[in-house]
């Protein structure tokens, strides 16, 4: 690659107008067609057919930056394998369909095994998941728990966690490959008991179908739990207002079935008492400042790196952007101990063909364990996907493969990190930003790319009016973030001075609330300057470094 030429197209055009929606002839034709669906055919067994699940949107509520995201519910189809027994003011509804998924066995489904299980190993990721039924005729809900029993103690984890379980699968047919990604954390709860329960009151209100993810994030355990094919499956226990009875759907009687399959059994090594976890990021004790690294004529990335180290005092850390495999460690340019967040762009369909598995496997392996390297890939896919350059699927698998390659690597130092435009948070974007994200047990930092939209109205925005979103949307999934590139022109005839204001107040409001890294975007676009040019805006980022 030329030195001389960092980008070669390898980055998006940032400007004022990437948070900023589409003309609405295009956004209306880019708007996604909602409905309904049935998940793949499956072999029938003697407990009848499998029940297929699709959430749409329409049904999800979503609180943001709240602790609880309810699960998408339909009215209809809620005899289909749901059993309810009464049980004094309340009932008990069992699960009409549970499963579990496994990373390493991407194409196999366990719809018939006789436990689900979440568990975190070197060589062995699983989820489970399940999905209620609440008949019509329920009374008002006053209360709703889900409960699980575990069936074995070894290796189990300190805490477990219930998630929003959106999107459409079913219980035979889903696989790690074709499995929803995961939505909020509903509830967690202590392992200390063979029997724990999650409380989903503020979920489970009524008549409807609520589905769940358990996930684990505790490294070197299983949680493994009794599946209803054991008739002690996991079951939801309902609260209703005493006097009324609620109306129970009756279900064919099902016959335990035994899984075909034999699963390997983590090894027994690590135990509860002996917890081993990943390094996590951010562990420098504050907010890091950086820029986008540019290269003037004639420049090496080196020398670039060099000159603004001296125009900032110091950086500490710097986001490249590369159009292919990134260079050899210890990079171009060398940027020393300090972390950087690197971006690579290839198109999905390559990855998935493993065009690039031998390169970026050994770019993995090779990358440095004392720092931590934050590696993108394809930023801002939003427009790209909405014009057809690729499926919002294939750039979600192409992901996934990825992540795969960097785990060969066992290098905790290496953090996958989704960057997105912050205007996919709006909802005037018409965008749903879980459409570009393969789930957490894939994406490890989330990044955004968040600009001054004030611009062109003569002012400066708030730091609350443009990161509220970012920071309610990255808590609520439970992952740490940063932003990877932010930046304004000077507005109207100011002299730098209220830019500088600006500055400071947004590395003050992101340092407050915890972001790994704040990197401003020092270039000079085709749209704008949004270089620091002058000295009051320097010297305020000069403070932040």
């Amino acid at each position: 690659m030329n030195d001389a030429d960092p980008f070669r197209g390898g980055r998006h055009r940032p400007d004022a107008r990437r948070s900023q929606p589409v003309p609405p002839d295009r956004r209306r034709a880019q708007a996604r067609v909602q409905g309904r669906g049935q998940g793949p055919a499956r072999r029938r067994g003697p407990r009848g057919p499998r029940p297929s699940f699709y959430f749409t949107a329409a049904g999800t509520v979503l609180v943001v930056g709240g602790s609880a995201c309810a699960i998408a519910l339909t009215s209809g189809g809620l005899d289909r394998d749901a059993r309810t027994a009464a049980a004094g003011d309340g009932s008990v509804v069992t699960a009409a369909a549970d499963t579990y998924v496994v990373k390493e066995m991407p194409d196999k489904d366990f719809g018939d095994a006789k436990k689900i299980t979440a568990s975190v190993w070197p060589s062995w990721h699983t989820e489970a998941y399940m999905a209620f039924d609440v008949p019509a005729g329920t009374p008002r809900v006053a209360g709703a728990r889900v409960e699980v029993k575990f069936d074995r103690a070894a290796n189990r984890p300190r805490q477990v966690e219930l998630r929003a379980l959106p999107g459409s699968w079913t219980e035979g047919g889903t696989s790690w490959s074709n499995r929803p990604a995961t939505g909020q954390v509903i509830a967690t709860a202590d392992t200390g008991k063979n029997r724990i329960s999650f409380d989903v009151g503020s979920i489970v209100t009524g008549p409807g179908r609520y589905a769940f993810a358990i996930t684990n994030q505790n490294y070197w355990s299983a949680a493994s739990l009794h599946s209803r094919e054991t008739g002690d499956g996991p079951r939801l226990v309902l609260k209703t207002h005493r006097g009324e009875k609620p109306t129970p759907s009756p279900s064919p009687t099902r016959t335990p079935e035994s899984s075909s399959t034999t699963l390997p059994e983590p090894d027994p090594k690590p135990t509860k008492d002996k917890p081993e976890s990943p390094t996590l990021p951010g562990t420098y004790g504050r907010t890091l400042c950086g820029v986008s690294l540019n290269l003037q004529s004639g420049e090496t990335f080196q020398h670039a790196l060099t000159r603004m180290d001296d125009r900032y005092d110091g950086l500490e850390t710097v986001r490249l952007f590369y159009q292919g495999v990134p260079p050899a460690w210890p990079g171009k340019p060398n940027t020393g101990s300090r972390p950087p967040i690197i971006s690579f762009k290839f198109a999905p369909k390559d990855v998935l063909s493993g065009k690039y598995d031998k390169a970026m496997t050994n770019w993995f392996a090779t990358a440095p364990r004392d720092r931590d390297v934050y590696w993108v890939y394809y930023h801002e896919p939003e427009d790209n996907i909405a014009a057809g350059e690729f499926t919002a699927a294939d750039y979600r698998a192409a992901w996934r493969r990825l992540r795969s390659l960097a785990d060969k690597a066992d290098n905790a130092r290496l953090h996958a990190t989704l960057v997105l435009m912050s205007w996919s948070l709006d909802p005037l974007s018409k965008r749903d930003w879980r459409d570009y994200y393969p789930g957490r047990d894939v994406i490890q930092v989330l990044g955004w790319d968040t600009y001054n939209l004030g611009s062109k109205k003569g002012r400066y925005d708030s730091p609350s009016l443009m990161y509220d979103r970012v920071v309610a949307t990255s808590k609520a999934e439970d992952l740490p973030f940063g932003i990877a590139e932010t930046g304004s022109y000077l507005v109207g005839n100011d002299d730098g001075t209220k830019r500088a204001a600006w500055l400071r107040a947004t590395n003050s409001y992101l340092s407050a609330h915890k972001a790994l890294w704040v990197s401003y975007f020092d270039l000079d676009w085709h749209t704008g300057d949004f270089r620091l040019l002058d000295s009051h805006s320097r010297k305020a980022w000069q403070d932040f470094c």
